[in-house]
């Protein structure tokens, strides 16, 4: 570590050393320069008014005159230089030149002019040449990022085993694949050739690099790695340049895997016309892929969240011959990852124990995300001085992934018991409509919510016109609550109305309506129905509430005082004030 901090620095001191050495070059040479004029010349200095007298002591030869845009006024004869000014408005200048045999000149800059550009010259060709040499700029900086993009990487650490979520057809693909590379011999002689390249796509944080990186491990090749946009250059030719050196590079080093991250940068639909940059250097990759090129030993592996935005001729077999959607996990696959994240953490038995329930509850996670979960949970953990994590760290990781961070709780009263109000609204409705779906709810700001109520996601399943308009009750509780306990609801709903519009929405394009099987196309029979739909879900809610006044009213005391509540509280006040 202090290595690495040392070099650095000794890096960063030889740079700035440079440039001070070649602003101080530039310095001396100027002043050389200057000096040198100033002392070859030895010119005299005469006042104005002598400049006739010394002029017609020369009046038997030809007498150089010039007179320069700042009034300077020189004059050469053949004992030497004279140097004086001209007054303004003079019209001395004319008479000598009427007068005497004067050769004269005018001249709009100042004699030192050529002197001072030649040294500018020479302190730009020096700039240039460092940073040519430092690789900061120009041919220097394309070749030093060639370079760069060309080196192999060192080879990953991490294997197939390591990566969690992976679908079972799509790991089986990628198995025969690599017994594929491993034993071409026994390929050819099925008339099986060795796959050129792989396209990994999906949502962001899925694992795609980390699974290319897997592949490399498990072929023991050479890992180039590197992403699109390091190919796109402003420069002619570099980056087409960059594509072929790594090729060339890769082919030096076999068995070797070329990976490219979010290769849309690279290899993006060309267009109509044509003639841009970009569109040469996808041609360059198209040519390396499959252009006659000898890419045995050579797998080509690119990761995009992107798919429909890459080029036709990119994507075709021959170039592309697998391609593999790597989506967000399953709940069998957030148990895979959630394994892997907790191997090597110590858990408390309840969250240990909760770990699959956990793996239910986190629909819609990515790989990334679940990382990022226990991470958060961990340094928690750690700020707080315990030796394991514990099932309050995790449901903090869980708000804070989710939601964002915490803001300062609420000091008004007011504020806070209409809060308490919303919230318990919607846990009500959703405890009553869909028992055991409240994970938390809490009136204690996080992100841009003053209060929420969490709730468990399930896995994606098929909505029926009872679910979807249960839904649309819990969504608009919140503010059915306030308009009850409290005469009129706040701007607080303004969310809950949006999404609860979504929903409707969806309801009457798919049909789903309690007629039947009806389909709208007017725009007007459309609005008319979903304003039904809204209603309709107004009035459940508020039905429900008012159905169970004991149970609501407990859970707006019990949340203004405790201020969270876990979704197993939440249930056990709605079903034992049931039972009572």
């Amino acid at each position: 570590m202090c290595h690495k901090g040392g070099k650095s620095l000794k890096l960063r001191f030889n740079k700035t050393s440079m440039i001070v050495s070649v602003i101080t070059v530039f310095l001396i040479i100027s002043a050389a320069v200057i000096w040198t004029v100033q002392t070859g010349k030895k010119t005299v200095q005469i006042p104005f008014s002598s400049v006739e007298k010394t002029i017609s002591q020369y009046n038997n030869e030809t007498i150089k005159l010039n007179e320069y845009k700042d009034g300077k006024l020189l004059i050469e004869t053949s004992d030497g230089k004279f140097e004086s000014h001209v007054p303004p408005n003079s019209q001395m200048v004319d008479k000598l030149v009427e007068n005497y045999n004067v050769q004269y000149s005018y001249e709009a800059s100042s004699p030192y002019t050529p002197w001072i550009l030649g040294a500018l010259v020479i302190f730009i060709a020096a700039i240039g040449f460092y940073l040519a040499k430092s690789g900061k700029g120009g041919v220097g900086a394309a070749n030093t990022m060639k370079q760069s993009v060309s080196k192999p990487s060192p080879l990953p650490s991490i294997s197939l085993a390591d990566v969690g979520g992976i679908q079972g057809e799509m790991k089986d693909e990628i198995m025969q694949t690599l017994s594929v590379l491993k034993d071409p011999q026994s390929a050819v002689k099925m008339g099986l050739n060795p796959p050129k390249g792989i396209l990994l796509y999906g949502p962001p944080g899925t694992g795609k690099t980390l699974l290319a990186q897997a592949i490399a491990k498990e072929l023991g090749a050479t890992f180039f790695s590197a992403s699109g946009s390091a190919f796109t250059e402003m420069f002619v030719g570099v980056g087409a340049s960059r594509v072929r050196t790594l090729f060339q590079n890769a082919r030096k080093h076999k068995p070797a895997v070329i990976f490219i991250d979010e290769v849309d940068a690279l290899a993006g639909k060309r267009k109509q016309h044509g003639g841009e940059e970009s569109e040469k250097t996808l041609t360059e990759l198209l040519v390396q892929l499959d252009g006659g090129h000898s890419n045995d030993g050579i797998l080509f592996i690119a990761a995009t969240n992107r798919k429909d935005m890459l080029d036709d001729a990119f994507v075709r077999p021959g170039r592309i011959d697998f391609t593999f959607n790597v989506p967000l996990p399953d709940t069998k696959g957030r148990k895979e990852i959630i394994e892997i994240h907790t191997k090597n953490r110590i858990l408390a038995d309840d969250v240990r124990n909760s770990l699959e329930e956990l793996a239910e509850s986190t629909s819609g996670f990515s790989g990334a995300d679940l990382h990022s979960l226990f991470e958060t949970a961990s340094r928690r953990a750690v700020n707080k001085g315990q030796s394991m994590i514990t099932k309050e760290d995790l449901d903090y990781a869980l708000d804070r992934t989710i939601l964002g961070s915490a803001t300062r709780a609420l000091q008004d009263v007011n504020t806070k018991r209409r809060v308490a109000i919303h919230e318990s609204g919607h846990a009500l409705v959703a405890a009553v409509t869909k028992p055991g779906s409240v994970r938390k709810a809490t009136i204690v700001p996080r992100g841009q919510a003053l209060g929420y109520v969490a709730p468990i996601p399930k896995e994606m399943h098929l909505s029926t016109t009872t679910d979807m308009l249960d839904q649309t009750a819990m969504v608009l509780a919140g503010g059915v609550a306030e308009r009850l306990y409290l005469g009129e609801h706040s701007i607080g709903v303004s969310g809950d109305v949006q999404q609860a519009k979504h929903i409707i929405e969806q309801m009457v394009d798919t049909g789903l309506l309690e007629d039947g099987f009806t389909l709208t196309f007017n725009k007007v029979d459309k609005e008319r129905k979903m304003q039904e739909l809204f209603q309709k879900a107004l009035e459940r809610a508020e039905s429900i509430i008012k159905d169970h006044s004991e149970q609501f009213e407990t859970l707006v005391d019990v949340l203004y005082k405790k201020e969270t509540l876990e979704g197993t509280e939440v249930q056990d006040i709605v079903d034992l004030s049931k039972a009572g």
